[in-house]
């Protein structure tokens, strides 16, 4: 049986169009609708500030299937930068935006048979017509929805003291959310850590799939597996700094360990005053990098640590296995990490638990088996799990 075609609709590059891409391959891709698709050569790209739209392109795709909403999605960037528009209300209006070009495409296509793929938050008003022609919809949830929000809520009520600028997402998003849940055939979610986040919010588990990430990892590195207690464990955290990955237990457990030789580099963007570090001396903040630099933080790391309340999935850690440094990670988000084997999984999230893990792992007391590498899930497997939907 032949499946329809499907039309993926989606902001940014996410998974570097990883969904496009499996279907492509798998033969069923009838178009990309994207808000930028910036080829090589494109007039875009040589825009003041154009090189930020550099990874709006891949060339796994064929330009004739992407569908580029560039010159209205430019026009809306430039219209709210002018009006000093941030946060919340742009990410809305630019969702809401980009519904209302990605129909106009889909209203070209009625008579045909399809299947819509759009990731959350932007894909009500696309269902909404997409349900009118009897087309399938699939809705691709790309974090854990409420129940994140609440733990975040949380953890900021416990580290209030930090200066984030951190906003709790407004009730009409979630309003939207809920809707579109009610209007899709299948939620495909990265991780079982998502999965049950949806089912606490009232979602029928029979309507959810975990399809996992992919990614392309080079050959699998059999790396020392120990420590060497007389150097310093020098530990990595690379991603948003902000109290959701879990930044602020992993500051209390630095300081549980201040007279130990572990240091911890903080790479990324930070939404906490970096005050909250200040008084560590065994803490640095390198700040954003360019993802070109991204793979000398990891070379240079004996482990990465990746303490999140609640991730959708978090590729730091797939990367992190790539470049064959193991991962002491959270149990509240993809699972990548085999105990015992690739790194280690904290059993909770409280300080001294981070702290004591520091410990044994610099004193050698948690040695590995290996081999250090990412799980193994390629464009193939993910086109066969789309398909599989029905």
């Amino acid at each position: 049986m032949i499946s329809s075609p499907w039309i993926v609709c989606q902001i940014g590059a996410r998974e570097h169009y990883a969904i496009a891409r499996a279907l492509q391959g798998a033969g069923v891709l009838g178009n990309l609708i994207s808000d930028f698709w910036v080829p090589p050569g494109s007039p875009f790209g040589r825009l003041p500030g154009g090189r930020r739209l550099k990874d709006r392109y891949h060339p796994d795709l064929a330009n004739e299937k992407a569908l580029a909403l560039n010159a209205r999605m430019l026009a809306f960037e430039i219209w709210m930068r002018a009006q000093k528009k941030s946060g919340w209300e742009v990410t809305h209006a630019r969702n809401d935006l980009f519904q209302e070009l990605t129909i106009r495409e889909l209203r070209k296509k009625k008579s045909q048979p399809l299947r819509i793929f759009s990731y959350s938050y932007a894909a009500r008003e696309i269902f909404r017509f997409s349900l009118d022609q009897g087309w399938q919809t699939i809705l691709g949830q790309i974090d854990p929805g409420p129940e994140e929000e609440q733990i975040v809520a949380a953890e900021h009520k416990r580290y209030a003291h930090f200066a984030s600028d951190w906003q709790p997402v407004p009730e009409s998003y979630w309003e939207n959310w809920r809707e579109e849940i009610s209007l899709t055939d299948h939620v495909v979610v990265n991780s079982e850590w998502s999965k049950n986040c949806l089912i606490k919010e009232g979602i029928s588990p029979g309507k959810i799939r975990v399809i996992p990430l992919i990614y392309t990892a080079p050959p699998a590195k059999n790396l020392p597996l120990t420590v060497d207690v007389r150097k310093p464990l020098r530990v990595l955290f690379l991603g948003q700094v902000n109290l959701r990955k879990g930044i602020g237990r992993l500051l209390d457990a630095m300081r549980l360990v201040k007279d130990r030789d572990i240091l911890l580099t903080l790479v990324g963007p930070s939404e906490i005053a970096a005050d909250a570090w200040k008084d560590l001396p065994n803490v640095t903040w390198a700040g954003p990098v360019p993802r070109s630099a991204v793979a000398d933080y990891y070379d240079q790391a004996d482990i990465f640590i990746l303490p999140t309340l609640s991730d959708g999935y978090a590729l730091t850690q797939l990367e992190s296995l790539a470049r064959g440094v193991p991962v002491l990670a959270s149990q509240c988000c993809g699972e990548a990490v085999s105990d015992g084997a690739n790194g280690w999984l904290l059993k909770d999230l409280e300080p001294e638990t981070i702290a004591a893990e520091l410990v044994a792992i610099h004193e050698g007391k948690r040695p590995l088996t290996g081999p250090i590498q990412p799980l193994s899930y390629d464009l193939a497997d993910l086109g066969r799990d789309l398909l599989a939907l029905g």
